[in-house]
């Protein structure tokens, strides 16, 4: 794929160049503030200077973005440009905390004659094609980052010491399971102590008020964007958390609470898992209206005996018992579909 090429030199390109750069420094606002990036280029050095949103950055981030960033402008191709630099400086702080900087390969601009010549035939197709370039560039800086994250963990997992170390673990149980034990229970103390101590040394307030400037950039820079992002995002949480009380939450019957004798032809959908097949109040409870025979045979744990036809419900209702023990149960069917459940304790004793 063709280079972007960017003369610096021309107003429309440098104004190009800033648009871009703003564009990819919003992916990492987590780390800097897009709008208080700073251009410079001056005696063929292009000079970028950006605001910390927090004087505790983390710098393995802060070397993630730069690397980054310099692999993007790498693939620019900027006119008069021999060298670029990055400075990176605290909020109200007048010298740089962190810089780097490197050299590219040098091309020179061409002169105002040569511009003026090509202008008419090539500056329709050229700014077509840096506009798709530009647009593609994200998704390009995502799939990079997927691809890092993705050696990572080939890498971790191909690592020969994680697997020695499975070994030497595995051998230790087997000679000497106590002292693992020990081992592993100091461990996860230390873990666990090191966990206190970093909830009560982590500056919450300082990154409280991050988030909350991040927040305040993110809907000043699109907020209609932003506002619809949020509204998914709340949607979805909300939705999450139903399912997951309503997947952790215990019974909705209390199965102490039931009489010696049932009958029940409205079959509420109460909310209830079904136990081990056989009979008992537990599986009582979970048969639900319109279940099919072999279902309500599944969960009772075997074929029940006819008991004859249930006129209420018409010449076509069939009544199936099943007994076990001191528990006796009854289901009443209508074409292969269950209407109605009973049960009964055959001795006072349980």
């Amino acid at each position: 794929m063709k280079a972007v090429r960017l003369n610096l030199e021309d107003r429309q390109s440098w104004q190009k160049l800033q648009h871009v750069l703003t564009s990819f420094v919003s992916d990492y606002i987590d780390l800097v503030a897009p709008e208080q990036t700073e251009f410079k280029f001056e005696q063929q050095v292009l000079s970028l200077a950006f605001t910390l949103i927090s004087s505790r950055s983390d710098s393995d981030r802060a070397n993630y973005f730069t690397q980054n960033l310099e692999r993007f402008l790498s693939r620019l191709q900027l006119l008069g440009v021999r060298r670029i630099e990055f400075e990176f400086y605290s909020v109200g702080a007048d010298s740089p905390v962190m810089t780097h900087g490197f050299d590219i390969e040098f091309v020179p601009a061409p002169t105002p004659q040569t511009t003026i010549q090509t202008a008419s035939r090539s500056a329709i197709v050229r700014s077509n094609k840096n506009q798709a370039l530009v647009q593609t560039g994200r998704p390009g800086a995502n799939r990079a980052r997927g691809g890092n994250i993705v050696r990572r963990i080939q890498g971790w997992l191909t690592d020969p010491k994680l697997w020695q170390n499975l070994q030497t673990g595995s051998r230790l149980v087997v000679r000497d399971p106590k002292t693992f034990l020990e081992a592993t229970k100091s461990a996860a103390l230390a873990n666990l102590n090191t966990a206190i101590n970093w909830v009560d040394t982590f500056p919450w307030e300082e990154w409280t008020q991050s988030k909350v400037q991040w927040q305040k950039r993110r809907h000043k820079r699109n907020l209609l964007k932003a506002l619809l992002e949020d509204f998914l995002l709340v949607g979805f949480l909300i939705v999450a958390l139903y399912f997951v009380t309503d997947f952790l939450s215990g019974p909705s019957v209390n199965l102490a609470t039931l009489p010696a004798q049932h009958y029940d032809e409205t079959i509420d959908s109460t909310k209830y898992r079904c136990g081990n097949p056989g009979l008992s109040l537990k599986n009582y409870i979970c048969l639900q209206k319109d279940m099919s025979y072999p279902q309500v045979a599944s969960i009772l744990g075997g074929e029940g005996k006819s008991l004859g036809i249930d006129r209420k419900y018409g010449d076509r209702a069939v009544i199936i018992s099943w007994t076990s023990g001191d528990m006796s149960m009854n289901a009443t069917f209508v074409e292969d579909k269950l209407v109605a459940r009973a049960y009964r304790k055959l001795t006072a004793s349980r």
